[in-house]
């Protein structure tokens, strides 16, 4: 048995993805893996998430705010310890190395030595990172194995691999890969865009579930609807009630979502076409520059939790990742 232990750079920047993707690819080779996060600095759905997601007992996740950090460090080895017997690598999404203020959480290392488990770090891409970034993180993990970077922008290939990557290992840090921005890790559901809009579904309403990866304005184009609408796959519309035209053509083309803003009811023809096509057609009485600036606060929403996205950062861990060199730094054998 061994203890993973997955600490962000701060938080949002993708440890849950990292651990969920580690543990499905895990059990799929065959290893008795469980999931855990027994320690927050804010409360979220984590906890729950990790036992529905891998069919496995909830392990409740203390606030550290809400405890001293003895009691935390107690309570989250006696529950990750009750976990070891029957599994091959127990992975805990730990605290991060730095809160959302920048401050450094001491409970994060102390954490992962209490547990006895080895560190896998997860770094935002950015183009400032450098071995200075690479030494904070050697210093403040005794067990550190190395770091995963998350988030590599398409134009950041180059720099990840020919810069940031050497930099880390100079510093004493090992880089197990780079994993690239992708629009399904950030994609919101069909539900969760009615939901935000106060809006209303009028057909396809089970496709609530589909996720949203692209959104495009029709509004006044000048060319053929299929160059615009036709460009790319799992988008949602969004359009003015009025325009009927614009809506039609828009559904002449696969679309996961009609959106249509300042309207209680669609157009009729809209609505049958969209009926039979068994596309999620969605109402809302706000306007469309009402609809786009609420659509920014998507983000905060946004989570790991669906089986099309585990899949997806599966894929890319796998591909990108040297899984092996991980199992084998935290002693997991066959890893």
């Amino acid at each position: 048995m061994t203890t993973l232990y997955v600490a962000g750079q701060c938080p949002g920047v993708g440890s849950t993805s990292v651990a969920t993707a580690l543990a499905t690819v895990w059990k799929q080779a065959g290893q008795r893996v469980a999931v855990v996060k027994p320690a927050t600095l804010n409360a979220d759905g984590d906890s729950a998430f990790y036992a529905r997601a891998f069919a496995a007992p909830e392990v409740a996740s203390l606030a550290v705010a809400e405890h001293g950090q003895e009691a935390l460090l107690a309570e989250a080895a006696k529950q990750v310890a009750a976990l070891t017997v029957d599994n091959d690598v127990v992975i805990v999404e730990g605290l991060p190395l730095f809160d959302g203020d920048g401050y450094a959480v001491a409970a994060s290392p102390a954490l992962a030595e209490h547990l006895g488990a080895r560190v896998l770090g997860v770094v935002p891409y950015n183009r400032a990172l450098s071995g200075t970034d690479a030494a904070k993180w050697r210093d403040t993990y005794a067990s550190l194995s190395g770091v995963v970077i998350n988030r590599r922008t398409q134009y950041g290939k180059h720099d990840a691999s020919t810069r940031l990557t050497p930099a880390f290992k100079d510093a004493g840090v090992s880089v197990y890969g780079v994993l690239p921005e992708d629009r399904r890790l950030l994609a919101p559901t069909v539900g969760q865009v009615a939901a935000l809009l106060d809006g209303t579904f009028y057909a396809g309403a089970s496709g609530q579930h589909e996720l949203i990866e692209r959104f495009l304005i029709g509004g006044l184009i000048t060319e053929w609807g299929g160059n615009y609408f036709g460009r790319y796959p799992n988008q949602a519309v969004i359009v003015r009630g009025g325009r009927t035209d614009i809506q039609m053509s828009a559904l002449n083309f696969p679309l996961t979502c009609l959106l249509l803003t300042g309207c209680e009811t669609p157009p009729q023809y809209v609505h049958q076409r969209a009926t039979d096509l068994d596309v999620p057609l969605v109402t809302s009485n706000h306007d469309t520059p009402s609809t786009t600036a609420m659509l920014e606060r998507l983000e905060a929403q946004i989570t790991i939790d669906h089986p099309d996205k585990i899949e997806r950062v599966a894929e890319m861990v796998s591909d990108a990742i040297d899984l092996l060199a991980i199992g084998e730094s935290a002693g997991l054998h066959g890893g």
